[in-house]
């Protein structure tokens, strides 16, 4: 889609994916690819030098994980010393945490307001944007914004090949609730316009991987 037009009735067009989707099988199954589970010590391998790194670029005194699934990277970042809370609003996400870190997960939307404005110095949302409506990530977004006091740091998964700014795709063969993929540029007007500066420094030191799928966004205090 190239035009408003063919983006609005794209946008009306979209079903938000249900809470019950993200059930213990979803998490754990064997149906994810290459054995992307999970399970403590599969997302341990995976996470690899993230949660230190996290630690050691925006140093962060109290931070939030929104979207933290069962909380595997909150429980990394609970044994090296930060403190950590997190929001998900499938059930089971409390359900598989451990229990270091379960009692810090509330469950709720991710655009709720379950937590008061600027009381995080760094909001984490990763891989989570692309399961959203385009509608559930603009609030989203307002809402990240709200809840730190200064940094976000987003990674999804982009349109590989936008055919311009509000132009997004799905995923299904990789994840049948990936139904929102779009413009990196997009997504980061969302924060801008929500009183964010791009922090391009940082998210070349986040995306080690080089994999392009960060974001790292710098709250300007009014």
């Amino acid at each position: 889609m190239t035009t408003i037009n063919e983006f609005e009735q794209a946008i009306y067009g979209q079903t938000p994916v249900g809470s019950m989707h993200y059930d213990a099988e979803y998490f754990t199954g064997e149906w994810r690819a290459e054995g992307n589970s999970y399970n403590l010590e599969t997302r341990r391998q995976i996470e690899a030098k993230n949660p230190l790194l996290i630690k050691e670029v925006f140093q962060p005194k109290k931070l939030l994980d929104l979207g933290c699934g069962p909380g595997a990277l909150m429980h990394f970042m609970y044994e090296i010393g930060l403190d950590v809370d997190g929001i998900d609003f499938a059930e089971s996400s409390r359900q598989l945490a451990t229990p270091e870190v379960r009692d810090r997960i509330a469950i709720g939307q991710i655009w709720e307001p379950l937590k008061p404005a600027g009381s995080y110095d760094l909001v984490i949302c990763r891989e989570v944007i692309e399961h959203l409506t385009v509608f559930q990530i603009k609030a989203a977004v307002a809402n990240m914004v709200r809840m730190t006091s200064k940094f976000i740091y987003v990674t999804t998964r982009f349109h590989p090949e936008p055919a311009g700014l509000v132009d997004f795709t799905t995923q299904f063969d990789v994840d049948p609730s990936h139904i929102t993929l779009l413009n990196k540029d997009m997504l980061r007007l969302m924060f801008v316009l929500e009183g964010c500066r791009s922090r391009p420094d940082l998210e070349a030191k986040m995306d080690w991987g080089n994999k392009g799928r960060v974001l790292v966004l710098e709250k300007i205090q009014a």
